[in-house]
């Protein structure tokens, strides 16, 4: 009980300085941190990558999607099925005209956007509230990227955070699944 209790408190505490910052400031450290991901993306050669598209304050990815779209890479995002409480990676190629807005608030494919296989996934580009240096992330609490994780051990699983996203412990449960990167507007950290 008290581990629930400190995973919430860091939650809360790490949203709240992550929703504080303006949208400016918000604009400016997202375009350092996909600048610096997308130069890696391109160094290590990944070619088959899935990212979430960003809503309320997270690290904003749109650039990061067209960059990927430009450069020829196969790009998916997330579409999250609740009756089956999982994420479903359909393929992008027009940002413009196939994407829509989930009730849950954020942006993903459409019906029309063909299912990508999981298993040519190379690299995930996860979202989280908070991150630890052991890799370990603290979402929005449903469990939906480590469930999906657990499912691609083949592919690299990567955060982007702003650097006040970091904290000392995230209390990583059985089930969470870290990531092997995690990127801010410093730069990489490689767990």
């Amino acid at each position: 009980m008290q581990i629930a209790i400190e995973r919430e408190r860091v939650r809360t505490e790490t949203l709240h300085r992550r929703d504080a910052l303006t949208s400016e400031e918000r604009t400016r450290l997202s375009q350092r941190i996909v600048d610096s991901t997308a130069r890696w993306i391109q160094r290590e050669g990944f070619d088959a990558v899935m990212l979430y598209l960003n809503m309320r304050s997270e690290v904003e990815t749109t650039g990061l999607l067209e960059g990927l779209l430009n450069s020829g890479k196969q790009v998916c995002a997330p579409v999250v099925d609740t009756e089956r409480l999982e994420l479903v990676p359909r393929r992008i190629q027009n940002l413009k005209t196939e994407v829509v807005r989930h009730p849950y608030g954020m942006l993903e494919p459409n019906a029309a956007c063909p299912i990508f296989p999981t298993e040519h996934l190379q690299l995930i580009v996860v979202p989280g509230i908070a991150f630890d240096c052991n890799g370990y992330r603290l979402g929005y609490g449903k469990g939906f990227y480590d469930r999906f994780l657990a499912k691609c051990p083949h592919a690299v699983a990567i955060g982007l955070a702003y650097q006040m996203q970091l904290v000392e412990d995230t209390f990583p449960q059985a089930w969470d699944v870290p990531v092997q990167h995690i990127f801010t507007e410093t730069g990489r950290i490689e767990i």
